[in-house]
């Protein structure tokens, strides 16, 4: 403890940082806090307690207040001691500079209301209330520490110099608190991440005080003046109230009236964050980071704002993040936030670019909302591309390999030529597994997952959605997840999750996806379900039941009506049926298929035509009256799952499967086969995809 008291005489003695306060400065700021401090301890240390208006006060109000006890400890080289009277203490010995002192009070008297000086005068003459201490007084010492301990709220004003020792002690020990200090503390590290963390802030009383200081204090060319008494003074223009007492202040929404624009917000050298002059022209619908005065502390609303970090100069802070420098001129020391409210511009139009597009069914969901339009397609299988171009003719495609550095290039330039504002994609993400838990997105089999990511951070279009499989959401315990998540929002995005199912929105199937939306400025919520009643595999394709195996064109003429309100939305302004030819099966498998009754599987076949298929879906019919379970790539092949036709013998039709997947029969495939079972199998269900349409527009479009 001898190193901490010569360091604390050392610095009060070059720092001359004695600075008492005013009892109208006190009282000016404790009218906002009177409720806290019924039937609690107050201390009052680092300060001397006999000449303190900290001290006075208390007394003054101990009873208005309704005070459980009032503790007052000082340091033993105050320089105010036994400058305005002589003091006592318990055994009637005079006080001086080179002995700490407490004054400890359980009961003050029965007055009702204020106390006079003159009666607190007598009392503290009288009453041997005052003790010496063992030691020094310094606030560090374990005797003071036992005072802290024992009390529930500490008011005082420190060395200036001492201000973060004292705030992180008070932290330490769970305290409230309520201290005067110098704003540049703000910055300190020992300081600024309480602030950032919301668990202390400021008082009401920020800039402009006076305060008395000792005899000894030197004197200066500004803020300093000696009364008529001979008492000196001191004014600072930077004082402050920390505290982590609730106030209504910190409540309040700072009033944002300035809109962006480039030339009035310049960004700074080496960080991608604008510069704000003053408070009053924080613009209202900027959501990027911000760097503000320091004094914005002062008007800080957790609610409203979010501190990002400080720009300094170079100090040891983990929380300085540059040097704030514009066109090589450097600035004062700068708060950096980020407005969680940013007044957002309805967005009427969403202009796309689908990333892993496959045949675009993404897409074309998408703009079944008609604020929805996919300007850029990119994806490395030219065949499904061309099934896009043929159905969205308006959208410029891109064929490569989304790591080549020239496709990325050229997909990027193209977004930003047609102001694209919104990515879509499902990034596939094979290192998601137990095993690549050590990685995550980090694993090199997770690249097309970051290079999505890349182009998402190279545009920083307003809104982006990721589709994954389910899985994603729960492998490991949800780690994978919580890594998407992270690095999403310190990309600066707001993130809502979950899995979504087709059924939900009007698609017959039971296909789930998870499912993440981002957004710069707003949460968007995954919509909620969209029908009553599910639709089932019987509304989807009952109107198609007339082929057999090896039946059917690519191309023909439809020759059933309509028998269910799902049949007339897909056949909406189509005038032919297109891929719907059943696939030629072998004789065994359509002699399997005959001995197989409606819902039934391979459990109605006898033993030995079962075949090597370890799993139970296989050979399974459709239920005409649910829904359907997930299309997968191979649902022509009778034998690989539930994908054959409820009494027909054969499996579902392309056309059937596109039905399922709540594609409108004007959607027309195109390719071989294979290629077209891939294209329906991998896609996005439409109807789903216009769900999440209808919600992000409902969310930043205006729409009520």
């Amino acid at each position: 403890m001898a190193n901490k008291n010569v360091n604390l005489q050392k610095a009060k003695n070059i720092k001359d940082d004695e600075f008492y306060t005013t009892y109208e400065t006190i009282e000016k700021e404790m009218v906002h806090y009177i409720k806290h401090f019924t039937n609690k301890i107050v201390l009052c240390n680092c300060d001397d307690p006999f000449e303190s208006n900290f001290c006075k006060y208390f007394l003054k109000n101990f009873n208005i207040l309704k005070l459980k006890r009032l503790i007052c400890t000082s340091y033993k080289s105050s320089k105010m001691v036994g400058t305005q009277s002589v003091l006592l203490d318990s055994n009637n010995e005079p006080l001086h500079s080179e002995q700490g002192y407490v004054l400890d009070v359980k009961h003050f008297c029965d007055i009702d209301g204020e106390i006079s000086d003159k009666f607190i005068s007598d009392f503290i003459n009288k009453s041997k209330v005052i003790k010496k201490l063992k030691g020094d007084g310094d606030f560090r010492s374990p005797e003071c520490i036992k005072y802290l301990k024992i009390s529930d709220i500490i008011v005082t004003n420190p060395p200036f110099s001492l201000f973060k020792e004292m705030v992180s002690e008070l932290m330490k020990y769970k305290k409230k608190f309520l201290l005067i200090g110098n704003q540049n503390a703000l910055t300190y590290k020992e300081i600024f991440p309480l602030i950032q963390r919301n668990e202390v802030w400021t008082g009401y009383q920020f800039g402009e005080m006076k305060f008395r200081v000792p005899s000894s204090s030197e004197p200066r060319k500004t803020r300093y003046w000696v009364d008529e008494t001979g008492q000196k003074w001191r004014s600072l223009g930077n004082a402050m109230w920390l505290t982590n007492l609730d106030n209504e202040r910190r409540h309040k929404k700072v009033p944002l009236k300035s809109y962006y624009n480039p030339k009035d917000y310049p960004k700074y050298d080496t960080f991608d964050a604008i510069n704000v002059k003053t408070i009053n022209d924080i613009p209202c619908d900027y959501s990027g980071i911000m760097g503000v005065p320091i004094t914005f502390i002062n008007r800080y609303n957790s609610e409203q704002f979010e501190i990002i970090g400080e720009a300094n100069h170079g100090s040891d802070n983990e929380f300085d993040l540059f040097k704030p420098t514009i066109n090589g001129k450097a600035l004062f020391k700068r708060i950096l936030i980020r407005n969680k409210q940013p007044k957002i511009k309805s967005m009427q139009e969403f202009r796309i670019l689908d990333l892993f597009s496959g045949a675009g069914g993404f897409s074309y969901g998408m703009e079944k909302n008609t604020h929805f339009k996919t300007e850029v397609a990119l994806d490395i299988n030219g065949k499904a591309l061309n099934t896009f171009k043929y159905n969205m003719p308006d959208t410029t495609i891109v064929c490569g390999d989304i790591t080549n550095s020239e496709v990325k290039k050229k997909v990027i330039e193209l977004s930003k030529k047609k102001n694209v504002n919104m990515i879509i994609g499902g990034p596939p993400c094979q290192g998601f597994s137990l095993k690549g838990k050590k990685l995550g997105l980090n694993d090199p089999r997770n690249f097309l997952f970051n290079e999505y990511l890349n182009i998402v951070d190279a545009l920083k279009p307003e809104v982006f959605i990721i589709e994954n499989v389910k899985a994603l959401l729960s492998t490991s315990a949800g780690w994978f997840k919580n890594q998407i998540i992270e690095k999403v929002q310190n990309m600066g995005y707001i993130v809502d999750y979950g899995v979504l199912t087709a059924s939900d929105f009007g698609v017959p199937q039971s296909r789930q996806r998870a499912i993440f939306i981002c957004s710069k400025n707003k949460k968007i919520s995954l919509p909620k379900s969209t029908c009553d009643k599910l639709v089932t595999v019987r509304d989807a394709i009952s109107d198609l039941a007339y082929l057999n195996s090896n039946e059917g064109d690519f191309e023909q003429n439809y020759i059933t009506q309509p028998t269910s309100e799902y049949q007339k939305l897909m056949r909406n302004n189509s005038v032919k049926l297109y891929n719907h030819k059943a696939s030629n099966h072998s004789e065994i498998a359509i002699k399997k298929l005959k001995m197989i009754p409606p819902e039934c599987g391979k459990e109605s076949l006898p033993q030995n035509l079962i075949g090597k298929q370890k799993f139970s879906g296989t050979w399974g019919r459709l239920k005409w009256d649910s829904v359907s379970p997930t299309i997968d790539t191979r649902f022509d092949a009778s034998s690989n799952g539930t994908n054959n036709h409820p009494f027909l013998n054969r499996a579902i039709t392309p056309r059937e499967a596109a039905r399922i997947q709540s594609f409108d029969d004007k959607f027309i495939f195109w390719g071989t086969k294979v290629n077209i079972r891939e294209q329906i199998g991998n896609a996005v269900p439409p109807l789903m995809a216009k769900g999440i349409a209808d919600q992000i527009y409902k969310v930043l479009g205006g729409e009520k």
